[in-house]
């Protein structure tokens, strides 16, 4: 009976423990081959999170730098390697990619050829068969290609996902990885021109073709943004970023209705979608329809306390309506959230322009457009 529970406390034990070792091995492999073929400045390996968690802690080993979440070892099994020089070799890409699940299946695998060979008591046995298990099944599920974060950065895709691409785009890789250096740089219109080359080498992507749409409209280039956007309607059904960005560019290029539209289609399939409630909201407002805007405003601001903009969204719809003191303070909040807000900006210049004080409001709507240079002032301000 004794041995018997002793096995069942075993097996849980190193179901629990295996996933966030697996993450920590698999990061390292990344690591290790990062460090041997493109000998970067550091390396910064995220343990139970894609991105940096506030609650983590750090530690510094020569050239890798960890985060890891505070609760581990309870934490889900994920994690992320960055580079700080980012490798532009396809051929040796793919064999960064493959050094994650490579690194961990072998390292388990020798572990139990010595443990196995040694004769090691049996409950050990029992941990290396089930660290092996999950690491031959990790290896699997990492090179099987899917998207594993939509929120993260340009979409996070696992190993396999990427692994394909860079094949797809092969010699271009260098235009794409300047890319997104370019983009993380606000340098928009020059990401374009890399983009372009890459797309030549990927004309099907629905990756580069996504990038290429938002980066666009990022730009103003809003002619090249519909071109891109209709090579994603003609080949791929539209994501939810697709969606909302094609509903950002009917707003820009003065489609109203058609945004209007866009956003509540959006909002059918993903009605907790707190920044196409924002959009309408704008949207409505302009139309006239405050009450209907405040609904839905209101509901964003429900859904995420700490999304800023629609505090700045229905604060400008009570500023319109005459109610300043009330706008004002929803733009507080907003600021409150975010300081560098744009639109909190333009909300401030039309209470100071209802106030009839000029030269506040010339001074919180240069600040909107210092921060936004595509913000519409002009039924406001001339610049």
């Amino acid at each position: 009976m004794n041995e018997a529970f002793n096995v069942l406390i075993v097996i849980y034990a190193a179901l629990f423990i295996s996933s966030p070792l697996i993450a920590i091995f698999h990061e390292l492999g990344h690591a290790l081959a990062y460090l041997i073929l493109t000998k970067p400045e550091s390396i910064d390996i995220y343990i139970g999170t894609y991105h940096k968690p506030r609650n983590s802690v750090q530690l510094k080993a020569g050239k890798l730098n960890f985060f890891i979440k505070r609760s581990f070892p309870f934490v889900k099994g994920i994690g992320l390697c960055k580079s700080s020089t980012p490798e532009v070799n396809y051929q040796r890409y793919i064999i960064i990619l493959l050094a994650g699940s490579v690194f961990t299946f072998l390292l388990a695998a020798t572990f139990g050829l010595i443990v196995f060979s040694t004769n090691a008591p049996f409950l050990i046995q029992i941990s290396c068969y089930i660290f092996l298990g999950l690491s031959t099944l990790s290896l699997i599920t990492n090179l099987v290609p899917n998207e594993i974060d939509s929120t993260y950065d340009v979409n996070l895709d696992n190993d396999g996902k990427q692994l394909f691409f860079t094949l797809k785009i092969k010699k271009s890789l260098p235009d794409y990885v300047e890319a997104i250096e370019l983009i993380h740089q606000k340098e928009y219109a020059t990401a374009v021109e890399r983009l372009d080359n890459v797309l030549a080498a990927a004309p099907a992507s629905e990756k580069v073709l996504t990038l290429l749409f938002a980066v666009s409209l990022a730009a103003k280039q809003y002619e090249g943004a519909a071109l891109y956007l209709d090579k994603l309607e003609a080949k791929h059904e539209l994501s939810s970023n697709n969606t909302l960005n094609k509903g950002y560019l009917q707003s820009a290029t003065g489609k109203k209705d058609e945004a209007i539209e866009t956003y509540s289609k959006l909002l059918r399939k993903d009605r907790h979608n707190v920044v196409a409630l924002n959009n309408i909201g704008e949207e409505l407002i302009e139309k006239g329809a405050h009450k209907v805007a405040a609904q839905v405003l209101e509901k964003a601001i429900k859904l995420k306390p700490m999304f800023d903009y629609p505090y700045a969204t229905l604060g400008y719809s009570k500023l319109l309506q005459g109610d300043l003191e009330e706008g004002k303070k929803l733009i507080k909040q907003c600021m409150d959230i975010n300081p560098n807000n744009a639109y909190a900006y333009r909300g401030l210049g039309i209470y100071y322009l209802k106030l009839n004080d000029s030269e506040k409001a010339a001074v919180h709507f240069n600040k909107a457009l210092e921060l936004d240079s595509g913000i519409d002032l002009s039924p406001y301000y001339e610049g």
